[in-house]
């Protein structure tokens, strides 16, 4: 596991879901971690569990505030605006926070010569062609959120090449898991409230690659190592599975098979992508990780922290 004891951390967006893993790991690695958060989306619970880190509020927006912060060993650049539909609506407001946003980290690492760990994500890819996707597959934007992210890719890869830093750049598929989001959080919503039906966006064939949580803050680690500098990983489970599925999925955990009606609103929202589906050979190799926990092994777990069983 990559030495990060007595490093100094900062997480942007670390109060958010993933963002509570990753610090949690970080304290427990013995790492001086600071979260800094607008607290937008991220929730002040996650800050208040995990009282080993140091809590600073502010925005990436703010680039004096960022720039103010003291010096770092190492940042994590997680603090996004992540939501699809949101992005084609105001598509301004998601290049501020996700562009700019990204340009004032950089700003940040560049002051600090501090490593960057940039969350980067499956939207760069678009509808791939090719699945499992590699890396190398290129840039085929298909929202807003994915062309924001892509910006933020490719400043990181000026930073490098212009002033030296060393950036590893990280793309996400479908993160899961305790105090997640997404469309398990929503099933799970959608059932507590009516058992006897649960609708799905879309066809129910759009397919995504589930990794876990935990599986992805060990990747997040090994990330800040000597090895990955300069470097570009996807990090899925290297699976992939329809909506539909998983929904059915969580009604047998339920047992509501054929108690609740499945419906599909056959449309969905501008910039979905039909599928995700990663092909994680690069990051098994030369990251040296493995995803352990699968889906349908972990969602029994989930379901039964939300007291549903």
């Amino acid at each position: 596991m990559t030495q990060l004891k007595g490093k100094n951390i900062l997480v942007t967006g670390g109060a958010g879901f993933i963002g509570f893993h990753l610090t949690k790991k970080l304290t427990e690695l013995g790492a001086n971690v600071t979260i800094y958060d607008n607290l937008s989306s991220g929730k002040l619970e996650n800050i208040k569990d995990n009282p080993k880190a140091t809590f600073t509020k502010g925005d990436i927006l703010d680039l004096k505030k960022l720039l103010a912060l003291p010096k770092f060993d190492v940042i994590y650049h997680l603090a996004a605006q992540v939501v699809v539909p949101y992005s084609m609506e105001n598509p301004t407001e998601d290049f501020e926070t996700n562009a700019r946003g990204t340009l004032n980290v950089l700003e940040k690492a560049r002051k600090d010569k501090a490593r960057l760990i940039f969350a980067s994500s499956a939207a760069v890819y678009g509808n791939p062609t090719k699945l499992p996707t590699p890396e190398e597959y290129g840039f085929h934007p298909f929202s807003c959120y994915g062309l924001s992210k892509v910006v933020g890719e490719e400043y990181a890869q000026i930073y490098t090449l212009q002033y030296g830093l060393e950036i590893t750049i990280l793309r996400f598929a479908n993160v899961y898991g305790s105090r997640c989001h997404g469309v398990i959080n929503d099933f799970m919503d959608k059932l507590q409230k009516n058992p006897d039906k649960l609708e799905i966006i879309g066809t129910g064939q759009q397919a995504r690659d589930f990794v876990h949580v935990s599986d992805l803050a060990e990747a997040l680690v090994l990330a800040a190592g000597e090895n990955a500098v300069g470097k570009t990983f996807n990090l899925g489970f290297g699976k992939t599975t329809k909506i539909i599925d998983l929904a059915n999925m969580m009604l047998k955990i339920l047992k509501l098979t054929n108690k609740t009606k499945v419906t599909t609103t056959n449309v969905s929202w501008q910039g979905d992508i039909n599928t995700i589906w990663f092909d994680i050979t690069k990051a098994k190799k030369e990251l040296n990780w493995t995803p352990k926990i699968r889906i349908e092994d972990h969602l029994q777990t989930l379901i039964a922290e939300r007291k549903m069983l």
